[in-house]
């Protein structure tokens, strides 16, 4: 038979391109790795890399074989790596304004609920490719119709203007169409957020191609802060602003948007109970702040 020691050493240097690398992944020599290479060249009959410069390139067999062997490595390393988490931490991706306007502010709560449970959270747009990625689970903006994966609905996205009120109360901000006196305040990815306002407000004439923009939402609720500017925002993102009385909302609408906020995680991890209290919590947490705001789920 064919040793399976073998076939790991050889698709870790698939990924490395390199004996000395895989050898120190794998934690042995790399001459007990070149050895372990040529048992199995040897058994399929068949060499399995060629030399190019100073790496090692798999041959069309040695390809067919990567095909088949480094996914199935990668799965069960990941299978493993799920027993060795003993299913107390807990990994989140989220968006960067979600998490440093909403979330991180309450994770304390949820901590003095739960402290066996490490939590890591990263932030990103992209959709997250849970085979791959370590990640328990995303909260993502969209329609919430992604393949492959389970979904519930945080609550709808909507707009409404923000302003601090020593700003509001300098510029005599009044009806929405005072907005003309202030800068408009963008966040790069949401640049058609004031137009969409704006239009579903019957205002007119106001130019929103201009102001600062911003990488993301939160730096804008700063600069919103900061009285550079007006902002159009969810209102649920900036409760605590409002609460604190660093922002005000001047007057509505307040325009409800065909996407809205969700929890994402893959089947396998359903039944996990970081997972699972995460989610009850984050149901607790909106449910009861959000019938102050008026905001929909």
């Amino acid at each position: 038979m064919i040793s399976l020691k073998a076939v790991q050493a050889f698709a870790a240097i698939v990924r490395h391109g390199s004996v000395v690398q895989a050898a120190t992944e794998l934690g042995v020599t790399g001459s007990a790795l070149s050895h372990l290479l040529r048992e199995l060249e040897g058994r399929l009959g068949t060499p399995l890399f060629e030399r190019v410069g100073r790496g090692l390139v798999p041959t069309e067999d040695g390809r067919r074989l990567a095909d088949a062997v480094v996914p199935a490595f990668a799965q069960i390393d990941r299978a493993l790596a799920d027993f060795g988490r003993r299913r107390i931490e807990l990994r989140i991706s989220t968006l960067s304004t979600f998490a440093s306007s909403w979330l991180i502010p309450r994770l304390a709560r949820f901590q003095a609920r739960h402290p066996d449970i490490e939590l890591l959270v990263a932030t990103s747009t992209r959709n997250v490719d849970f085979e791959r990625e370590s990640f328990d689970c995303a909260i993502r903006h969209g329609q919430g119709n992604w393949a492959n994966v389970q979904v519930k609905k945080l609550y709808d996205d909507s707009l409404v203007p923000a302003v601090s009120p020593q700003l509001a109360a300098e510029t005599g901000l009044q009806t929405p169409a005072d907005l003309a006196k202030l800068r408009l305040l963008h966040g790069r990815a949401r640049r058609g957020d004031w137009a969409v306002w704006l239009e579903q407000a019957g205002v007119h004439g106001i130019d929103t191609s201009h102001g600062p923009v911003f990488e993301t939402r939160a730096q804008v609720v700063q600069a919103a802060i900061g009285r550079l500017g007006a902002m159009v925002i969810d209102p649920w993102l900036i409760a605590d602003e409002i609460r604190q009385g660093h922002l005000v909302i001047p007057f509505g609408p307040v325009v409800p948007l065909p996407a809205a906020y969700w929890l994402v995680w893959p089947q396998r991890r359903a039944n996990a109970r970081p997972l699972s209290v995460f989610r009850d919590w984050l149901d607790e947490e909106i449910t009861t702040e959000m019938a102050p705001l008026g905001v929909n789920r």
